[in-house]
């Protein structure tokens, strides 16, 4: 832990005392240098807190001190204080709790944008979700229940049981040495028609074997990053040299199947002011009862290098809290 002196707000700022914070993979990338979005060291990492209103800027309306809020911020989330531009600050809803709150903001809003905006995600849709067991994995199968798609999981198969218990009927093992061959037995002659891919490397070139015509693979995330930084093999190419995937356009117009990508970050850098819609649109969910929030963990702020490796060995299932006791 670093002391720091106590923030003031800045004209458009509210100021909160943080009573939990989301932990992310890219809290994690950010801290091994792999982040682009990240500042340059040193930096306080963290994209998500929840807590109570402590100040407000001369400019702020609608808010008031003593507000149980949560909020998405652009590092600086495992303080215990953090300044937060008022239009990234919502109302925690009743019965939300802290904890709640820090694991709504990041998991949710890059669900809602993979799938609502970038996938058009609709009922009956065939679709496959690569770590299912994770913050954005169960995000994404909150919105698959909500719209009435069908979703097929991808996850260690020690969590196939919470899975089940949540709703999956279709789950595969992500280390069984048959994945590919199992895949396709999934598939079956039809195709996914949307593959939300947060591994990266081969499950790309893996994905798009698997659509379906006019199918989607939505590229968002890229967690065998850890894989070459344990092995030494590269995870973006598939031929070893380390060089990124590129498009084959002429195949995907062959096939009549779309790949994109989805980066919270560099959208929220452009502007907020679509991403406060999804959030409106993410809490009125909740409170109609829609969302299965999963908190998993909780470690205290001194313990956030136990926090990042739990992550780091996949021993999540769900989100991994930072609480400030």
């Amino acid at each position: 832990m670093k002391e720091a002196s106590d923030p003031t707000p800045k004209s458009h700022e509210v100021l909160i005392s943080v009573r939990a914070s989301g932990v992310n993979f890219s809290d994690v990338l950010a801290r091994r240098g792999r982040y682009p979005e990240a500042p340059n060291p040193p930096v306080v990492v963290g994209y998500e807190v929840s807590g109570v209103i402590e100040g407000l800027g001369a400019q702020v309306s609608g808010f008031s001190k003593g507000q149980r809020v949560l909020a998405p911020v652009f590092f600086g989330g495992y303080s215990t204080q953090v300044c937060v531009p008022s239009e990234q600050v919502f109302i925690l809803p009743d019965g939300m709790s802290f904890s709640e709150g820090a694991a709504l903001s990041v998991n949710y809003l890059t669900a809602f944008g993979t799938a609502m905006r970038m996938a058009r995600i609709k009922a009956k849709d065939r679709v496959l979700i690569y770590s299912a067991a994770g913050g954005v994995g169960l995000a994404l199968w909150d919105l698959c229940r909500i719209i009435g798609a069908h979703a097929v999981g991808v996850a260690s198969e020690s969590k196939h049981a919470k899975l089940r218990e949540l709703g999956f009927s279709d789950l595969i093992d992500a280390r069984s040495p048959k994945l590919d061959q199992e895949l396709h037995k999934l598939a079956q002659r039809r195709g996914f028609d949307i593959i939300f891919d947060s591994r990266g490397g081969e499950s790309w070139g893996q994905g798009i074997e698997l659509l379906a015509p006019f199918g989607k693979l939505i590229a968002f995330g890229f967690s065998s990053c850890l894989d070459e930084i344990a092995t030494g093999k590269p995870a973006f190419s598939s031929d070893g040299t380390g060089v990124w995937y590129s498009a084959d356009l002429f195949r995907l117009a062959q096939d009549n199947i779309s790949v994109s990508g989805f980066n919270l970050a560099t959208l929220w850098k452009k502007s907020f002011s679509e991403l406060r819609i999804w959030m409106e649109e993410i809490l009125r969910f909740y409170r109609e009862g829609k969302l299965n929030i999963t908190v998993d963990k909780e470690f205290s702020f001194h313990e956030a290098a136990l926090a990042h490796q739990y992550i780091e060995e996949r021993k999540n299932f769900g989100k991994v809290i930072l609480v400030n006791t």
